[in-house]
């Protein structure tokens, strides 16, 4: 049974109260690592060639797995944005991530806390780690501050929770807002990422 991820009622819920250990067993908005985007194409909000037409964002070192994103056309039922690291060739998605919106850094803590207990509580094997606020490398006048909890699963996939509370200067030349992210992370995407990604 798929357990979904997100917050209602500012609570992390599952479809089914058993315990899982299977990464796929989790998904964001109906949606979950395994699955080809295509398929949700109607869950966007959007065309199989709207999906294939949207720019895919690759890493600096790598072109082996992009990067795209879609906010939300009123389908969504938890999150404003979801993000999704795929296969190029073939759209298969190895993570996705969901974004839900926060009013300050005490609310996303709140959130983010919430919800990783919860996870903890159903997926008890799981390793939890915890990085505290620190300044974010892409804002360079030091402003902007994240976080994360990360759960390692056994398999070496991973469900992170991360605040992102963005200074004043890049929420006005980016338009970046503060948010709380949810991510589904295979191990074939986290290893991608150590290893291949940035060097």
């Amino acid at each position: 049974m798929k357990k979904f991820l997100g917050i209602l009622v500012l609570i992390f819920t599952l479809q089914t109260p058993s315990l899982a250990d299977d990464i796929r067993d989790f998904q964001i908005e109906g949606m979950s690592v395994g699955d080809i985007l295509f398929d949700h194409a109607k869950t966007i909000g959007v065309t199989k060639e709207d999906i294939q037409n949207n720019k895919i964002l690759y890493y600096p070192k790598s072109k082996k797995f992009g990067v795209v994103a879609f906010s939300d056309k009123g389908n969504y039922r938890t999150y404003y944005k979801v993000q999704f690291t795929i296969d190029p060739n073939n759209y298969k998605i190895y993570k996705i991530g969901g974004y839900i919106d926060v009013s300050s850094k005490n609310d996303c803590v709140n959130k983010q806390k919430l919800i990783v207990e919860d996870l903890s509580e159903t997926v008890p094997s799981a390793k939890k780690t915890i990085d505290d606020f620190s300044d974010h490398p892409i804002d360079k006048t030091g402003e902007s501050i994240a976080n994360g909890i990360y759960l390692d699963f056994q398999s070496g996939d991973s469900i992170d929770a991360e605040c992102y509370i963005w200074g004043k200067k890049i929420k006005e030349d980016k338009n970046y807002a503060d948010n709380l992210r949810i991510s589904i992370s295979t191990k074939v995407i986290m290893d991608f990422l150590r290893n291949e990604a940035y060097e």
